[in-house]
């Protein structure tokens, strides 16, 4: 059974891979809102300025979960390395990390996304098989 500071570990790492691909879609969403609002319709200054700074904010937070889940995963691939486990993930997986932070800029998502999953139902089974 894996102690509690393990489950905490990967429930930290489910929640930074979760974040970017979200903060991206709510960035994609607000400037979609943003381009349609500076269209026909009468809208206010504020209301254009609430959805450009959505934007902005959506798309930075994106590239900084996904750099928080690149240190994540290098550190906890580090502490795993140093167990007894019939697994030992390689530091290399913390590349998907910067990778999944791209994905704000470019959407290389496709690449991360299994990569990092693989990863997260690796560390669970072998975390729960010690």
């Amino acid at each position: 059974m894996p102690s509690t500071r393990d489950s905490w570990t990967w429930y930290g790492l489910v929640v930074l891979f979760a974040l970017s691909p979200l903060c991206v879609l709510l960035s994609r969403l607000s400037l979609r809102g943003f381009v349609t609002s500076s269209g026909g319709e009468a809208v206010t200054p504020l209301t254009a300025l609430a959805l450009f700074a959505l934007t902005t904010l959506a798309s930075w937070a994106s590239i900084l979960f996904g750099l928080g889940l690149a240190i994540a995963l290098y550190l906890d691939s580090h502490r795993l390395g140093g167990t007894a486990a019939d697994w030992q993930p390689t530091r290399l997986y913390a590349l998907t990390g910067l990778v999944h932070a791209a994905g704000a800029l470019v959407f290389p998502f496709a690449l991360s996304v299994p990569v990092v999953g693989y990863y997260l139902v690796r560390r669970r089974r072998t975390l729960s098989a010690a």
